[in-house]
């Protein structure tokens, strides 16, 4: 089996591939409980790590959509507000 473990900078992207390579090997695999122990443990660490990459993100939005909102001059308060400046 080649060597699973994922690189400290890796994307996201690369890290829920890798993520999914385990999960298939996991459920595929009929080797030793300890040789499946040692792959569920990499998939949690880099579960661990994706969730905190999402969550650094969603704080990154949260961060910019108050910005955007701060900066917008006489926002709509609703979508049916919003159609008439297209009209």
């Amino acid at each position: 089996m080649k060597n699973e473990q994922p690189e400290p900078q890796e994307s996201l992207d690369s890290l829920m591939k890798h993520l999914e390579s385990i999960a298939k090997n996991l459920s595929r695999d009929s080797g030793t409980l300890e040789s499946s122990l040692e792959q569920y443990e990499k998939g949690i660490k880099i579960a661990k790590q994706c969730l905190t990459r999402l969550d650094a993100a969603e704080q990154r939005v949260t961060e910019l959509r108050k910005l955007l909102e701060s900066d917008t001059p006489d926002k709509p308060t609703s979508l049916e507000n919003s159609s008439s400046l297209f009209d």
